[in-house]
């Protein structure tokens, strides 16, 4: 791993505010291990009065996410996914705003970067910020800038974060050697100073690389810069022996060849026994050999292992366990092993689906639903507030354990920031089980947080009734108009026993269509413990027993044919 020393500077220049952001990490031994040394700065686009927002986000959560991401993935893949999902974030964010018709108002900002992993540095670029690369005295520039020309000869800025939904990220690896630095700056510096200007100045500085940043931000503004200034410089002083791990091409550690079985050793873990296995991965429970600490390990079926989606949603799912931190939720597990091969590690939880709770003990009584529906929302609550949708809320994703204690689990088709990595631009995407997927998913909707009520809802539905609200009716609608014309089946119509507000409060969490539903989980679970007065009134009969309603409709009728004939036959 490099060793480094740095500097930087950042300065809003004659602006009345700084819309660049910038970071320098240098991390802990175990992640620096795993993921280097990063240098990293983002310019807001001056034509928004919200860039800066934009700036501080992308290097804040770039920072933490990569750094937290597996090292089954490269870094190189690590840092690319993360922006991805960065870019997301920012574009919805300007598609939720005023200014969703006008990009040039909107959360946008460029973001270039150095990565300085083993003996490599991995570069990162979308913009006009600038990396070079000093070697012997002389400066290198190691990025394009993505600009387009316009009319009347204007450049404009074609390519940066939060500009599009799809992301153009430039990538490119360089050997580096004791002495290099490395030198990100936005393009106010960069446009105004020549390079040999600003490199006199970092070598006068020495090894005070934050004064020499200074230096050369306040010759930018001697020199009439009018733009923000922004500039960090890493210098490697030496490496030591990388790490010996080995990336295939595509950006994953290798794959397991050899078959698993009970006593095989992976790494660090003894295989104790498989848990399950399907067409596309295998879940083995797992020991650690010096801590006794027992976990999951899941593996990729030798049929998935060209699909770089459904890997990268694999190792997701640590990701999330990571992120994430709830009583409800299945847990990560500290990286303080080494992993040569591709496998994920979670945490065990030991319990039962609920689906196999509700088969062998029926619908659970009010109280434990309750219970429950108060577990799942906080659990929900907590991946909400990380910006994550779980998007696959279902009897089989939820362990009943000790106490009626739930846990919710599988991360696979989770969504970061709205980024679902699976999810082609061209198709619509509809992650989880069918008959628990919110409408919004089948006809174009961009889902959120009332999404998830609506699986929950019919979760709930589910435990109590054995059937669905809507059948496989959600399923088949393809346009907004389709959803009007869904309608909920009561649950006394399933012959369900609940109290009329106690229906009509799934009914609300369920419905259609997402604005008509809670504004909050919270809400949601307030009126599941508490009637709400607005639901109090007695269903009418047709929705309570709708066969009973159309026989006393039917015998009504009758009556009065019989009543007329005899009439008609009177009058003859």
């Amino acid at each position: 791993m490099p060793e480094v020393r740095w500097g930087a500077f950042s300065g809003k220049g004659i602006k009345t505010i700084n819309q660049d952001c910038h970071a320098v990490t240098v991390p802990d031994f175990s992640r620096l291990q795993r993921r280097g040394v990063i240098a990293a700065v983002a310019d807001g686009i001056s034509s928004s009065q919200v860039s800066q927002y934009a700036s501080e986000l992308a290097i804040n959560e770039f920072v933490r996410d990569y750094l937290m991401t597996a090292n089954v993935w490269s870094p190189a893949r690590a840092a690319e996914l993360v922006l991805r999902t960065i870019n997301t974030r920012l574009y919805i964010k300007s598609q939720l705003s005023p200014y969703r018709e006008n990009p040039d108002k909107g959360y946008v900002c460029t973001f270039s970067a150095v990565l300085l992993y083993g003996d490599k540095a991995i570069l990162l670029h979308c913009g006009d910020s600038r990396i070079y690369h000093v070697r012997q005295h002389q400066a290198e520039l190691c990025t394009e800038d993505h600009r387009q020309q316009g009319e009347g000869g204007h450049h404009y800025l074609s390519n940066a974060l939060g500009i599009k939904p799809e992301l153009n990220v430039d990538i490119s690896a360089r050997d580096i050697l004791p002495g290099d630095i490395f030198v990100v700056m936005t393009d106010g510096i960069a446009e105004t100073l020549s390079v040999e200007d600003w490199l006199a100045v970092l070598q006068q500085a020495d090894t005070d690389l934050t004064k020499g940043c200074e230096q050369v931000a306040n010759m930018a503004l001697d020199f009439g810069c009018t733009d923000n200034l922004t500039i960090a410089a890493v210098n490697v002083t030496a490496i030591n022996k990388p790490v010996p791990v080995t990336y295939g091409s595509a950006g994953y550690l290798p794959f397991i060849q050899s078959p698993i079985t009970a006593s095989s050793v992976i790494d660090e873990w003894c295989v104790e026994k498989q848990l399950s296995t399907t067409d596309r991965s295998s879940v083995y429970l797992a020991r650690h050999n010096h801590t006794n600490e027992q976990v999951v390990l899941k593996v990729p079926a030798v049929s998935m292992q060209d699909n770089s989606g459904f890997l990268d949603e694999m190792i997701k799912e640590e990701w999330v366990a990571k992120r994430v931190a709830h009583p409800q939720l299945l847990a990560g597990v500290s990286e303080t092993f080494s992993r040569s091969c591709f496998y994920i590690v979670l945490a065990y939880s030991a319990g039962v689906s609920l689906r196999q709770w509700r088969d062998d003990n029926g619908a659970p009584d009010l109280m434990l639903l309750r219970d429950w529906a108060t577990q799942l929302s906080g659990a929900l609550t907590a991946l909400h507030r990380q910006g994550i949708l779980h998007q696959d809320i279902r009897p089989e994703n939820v362990l009943v354990g000790d106490n009626n204690t739930l846990t919710l689990i599988d991360y696979g088709a989770a969504s970061f920031c709205g980024h679902n990595f699976l999810m082609a631009s061209e198709q619509l995407f509809i992650p989880g089980d069918l008959l628990f997927a919110a409408p919004e998913y089948f006809v174009g909707l961009w889902p959120d947080e009332r999404a998830e009520q609506f699986s929950l809802a019919v979760l709930l539905y589910y435990l109590l009734s054995g059937e669905y609200p809507y059948d496989a009716s959600v399923a088949k609608k393809t346009s907004y108009s389709g959803l009007l014309k869904l309608r909920y089946i009561s649950l006394n119509q399933r012959n369900v026993s609940v109290p009329a507000w106690l229906d009509a409060t799934i009914k609300r969490a369920c419905h259609p269509q997402a604005n008509k539903r809670y504004e909050s989980l919270s809400e949601f679970v307030y009126d599941l413990h508490h009637p709400n007065p607005a639901y109090g009134r007695t269903l009418p009969l047709m929705e309570r027993h709708p066969v009973r309603a159309w026989q006393g409709i039917s015998g009504i009728l009758a009556i009065m044919v019989i009543v007329l004939l005899v009439l008609l036959f009177d009058i003859t």
